[in-house]
């Protein structure tokens, strides 16, 4: 029998160190990506930091539980129900999920101080009222991911009764950048990366025809042609007087919160997909006595002031509605008569509202409106009633009263001081989930 060699040896030896693949563990990255057709947005976000936190701790239960916890146990919210509150106890603030009444304004979790922080009031209001109102093509670009989803999203929410008909894709991706060839409007996010050869570079040096680019890093906007005169046209087709009480407003509602719009500081550090997961006791500015120097951004009365934008320009619209006809389908009648609206309009509205009126957003809302009983459709023309009515009163938002910002804020109580168009339609909430949650989380309260 031939002894071993040394070599065979040290093999055999080598050998008996090895694992076998049973034994093996091996670590992989992988992506978590929590779907829903409700945009809570600020809560998911919340939910996403909490399992971030916990991948790197030291935790006695898995990530799946924390995962099937929220995805078998905690309930939907009802619309105008009882605010769900989800603990997260790596976080501060609690995750919180709650749905408006169906006829109130739609579920908006984001904050627009970070739309503000970004673009000046003159801007907002040119790329809602005469990009997106009137169908043109808008893309909107960030380095910052996440940005790019939240300005696209607030943009989109300011057109309020109206739904966008445009193609609208939040996050664009270089494979799909065919879509901005296509013909009439589109609502566009792209990240700029900082490549040269990424979509964002390839999209500003063959910019689209008839489109204009929203960059929410500089604040400012660039068009196919010549951008001043282009934006000089969108400007001055807004109805001067509602485009003047709009600005004023949004302006005044900043200024009480101490928000100087469009140079607000944007975070570089920290995405906003963890930023927004930060306690606001961490960030929030105190006066000596312990209050709120400033309060926060009143982010409904910003779409309110929207709103009686709306019901100021279309007074009286319903007078012009067609019934249509048997043969609707086939005859090809128009279910408003736009003619006598334009006629009987003001010769101030009349070049803004007749580009308005041929657009399939409004064309929608028109349908909407004869075809079923749309909630929102209802709300806004009992809006537009309340607001023609109370002409000759005390207007609403924040220039209809005055008020000291910090004065009202001195007793802890955040209360506005101000009335609402909306509040005045919408079905009224029987509780408010932030004091609900400031019952059971001593540490959010002023």
């Amino acid at each position: 029998e031939r002894s071993k060699t040394d070599d065979e040896e040290g093999f055999l030896q080598d050998d008996s160190l090895l694992t076998g693949f049973d034994d093996m563990v091996t670590f992989e990255n992988k992506t978590i990506c929590l779907i829903s057709r409700y945009p809570h947005w600020t809560a998911f976000r919340r939910f996403l930091s909490h399992l971030h936190v916990l991948s790197g701790s030291s935790s006695d239960l898995p990530l799946e539980r924390y995962i099937s916890h929220l995805l078998l146990t905690v309930p939907v919210p009802k619309p105008g129900g009882q605010c769900v509150i989800v603990p997260l106890q790596t976080l501060n603030e609690p995750m919180a999920l709650a749905m408006p009444p169906t006829k109130d304004l739609p579920l908006v979790d984001l904050p627009f101080q970070r739309l503000l922080a970004c673009l000046d009031v003159p801007t907002i209001v040119t790329i809602v009222l005469g990009f997106l109102t009137l169908e043109r093509k808008v893309i909107v670009m960030s380095t910052h991911p996440s940005l790019v989803l939240d300005g696209c999203e607030l943009l989109r929410s300011l057109l309020f009764p109206f739904e966008l008909c445009a193609p609208y894709v939040p996050r664009l991706t270089q494979p799909f950048m065919s879509c901005l060839d296509f013909p009439g409007a589109i609502f566009v996010g792209i990240h700029d990366d900082g490549c040269d050869d990424g979509l964002a570079a390839i999209v500003k040096k063959n910019l689209p025809e008839d489109s204009a680019i929203v960059d929410l890093d500089t604040g400012e906007i660039e068009c196919s042609g010549d951008t001043y005169e282009i934006l000089k046209q969108c400007w001055k087709i807004i109805p001067s007087d509602p485009r003047s009480n709009l600005v004023s407003e949004i302006e005044s509602l900043c200024r009480d919160a101490g928000i100087v719009p469009g140079q607000e500081p944007i975070d570089s550090l920290v995405d906003s997909a963890f930023d927004a997961s930060l306690p606001k006791v961490l960030v929030e500015d105190f006066d000596d006595q312990g209050y709120r120097a400033q309060e926060p951004l009143d982010d409904r009365a910003l779409r309110d002031a929207f709103l009686r934008f709306f019901t100021s320009i279309l007074g009286g619209y319903e007078r012009f509605l067609v019934v249509p006809d048997i043969d609707y389908l086939i005859s090809g009648n128009d279910w408003f008569d736009s003619q006598k609206f334009l006629a009987a309009a003001p010769k101030d509205h009349a070049p803004y509202l007749s580009s308005f009126v041929d657009t399939q957003l409004f064309q929608s809302f028109i349908q909407r409106r004869t075809e079923a009983s749309d909630v929102h459709c209802m709300l806004f023309d009992e809006c537009l009633a309340e607001f023609h009515s109370n002409l000759s009163s005390v207007p609403f938002g924040r220039l209809g009263s005055d008020l000291n910002p910090t004065a009202a804020l001195s007793g802890g109580e955040n209360q506005r001081p101000f009335d609402l168009l909306v509040d005045q339609c919408a079905t009224e909430l029987q509780y408010d989930p932030k004091d609900f949650m400031e019952a059971d989380y001593p540490s959010l309260r002023a």
